[in-house]
């Protein structure tokens, strides 16, 4: 969808727009559950940030983000661990700008080789995307930990 979407874009274009983000996040998942951590890092911008309430540092700059998952994933396959996410719950807000606000609930398992997956996480994430070359990207990702305070 190449429109700019704004608040007050009718019905049938906010189906559209909710389709285009929630396939969006079905690629964007699907890389880092793949290991494509660099095509993953790839659909955030530059200067992107992320930040979550289990961690007090954020992580600024697609570098930095990629570089925090290689870390992960180098320690995922030491242990022997596949992480699987499922994002659900997906609510769309465009604004004015043409930037969108998405939540939704996210479930990341870990599946030990040989064993049984298990929920390692519940969260609420809340991203601020913004297309870029006609592609979204993510610009602000929050994540709330359930678990955490």
């Amino acid at each position: 969808m190449t429109t700019t979407i704004t608040p007050e874009t009718s019905g049938d274009a906010i189906a559209a727009l909710y389709a285009d983000v929630q396939d969006f996040y079905a690629r964007h998942m699907r890389l880092i559950d793949e290991g494509r951590v660099e095509e993953w890092g790839d659909t955030f911008t530059v200067d992107a940030t992320i930040s979550n309430n289990a961690n007090p540092h954020p992580a600024h700059g697609r570098e930095a983000i990629v570089a925090v998952i290689h870390r992960a994933q180098a320690e995922l396959e030491r242990r022997g661990v596949q992480h699987r996410h499922w994002m659900g719950m997906l609510t769309v807000e465009p604004e004015a700008d043409g930037t969108v606000r998405a939540t939704s609930y996210a479930l990341l398992m870990a599946v030990s080789r040989g064993g049984a997956p298990l929920i390692d996480r519940s969260t609420r994430c809340e991203d601020l995307l913004v297309r870029v070359d006609g592609d979204w990207q993510i610009r602000v990702r929050r994540v709330h930990h359930d678990a955490m305070p």
